[in-house]
């Protein structure tokens, strides 16, 4: 869900993915390049991303993905079972949490 949302956003290569999810989850979300390429790749081959090689003017031609209309309403099907499953586990979490707050 997570690659798929930066993908959303804006046409990106893998190390500028990593840097984004450190970045925007204050270094919780942490991936290494042997993580991210196998699953940019599953992602792919389910037609929810394309990927392109563009030049770049810092090195050699770097390998860009981008969000397909398929894996643009994927993130959102994702989206709403990840809100689903935030509201019944708060549901069954907040009452115990907040008895033992007393």
């Amino acid at each position: 869900m997570v690659l798929l949302s930066l993908l959303a956003q804006k046409d990106m290569y893998g190390y500028e993915m990593i840097e984004q999810l450190k970045q925007l989850s204050d270094g919780y979300l942490h991936y290494k390049e042997g993580m991210l390429y196998p699953a940019l790749k599953r992602l792919e081959v389910k037609e929810y991303l394309i990927s392109y090689w563009r030049d770049s003017l810092e090195g050699p031609k770097r390998k860009y993905y981008y969000a397909t209309k398929l894996g643009v309403a994927q993130f959102q099907v994702q989206w709403e079972e990840w809100n689903a499953f935030q509201d019944v586990i708060g549901k069954v979490v907040s009452p115990i949490y907040e008895r033992t707050q007393k």
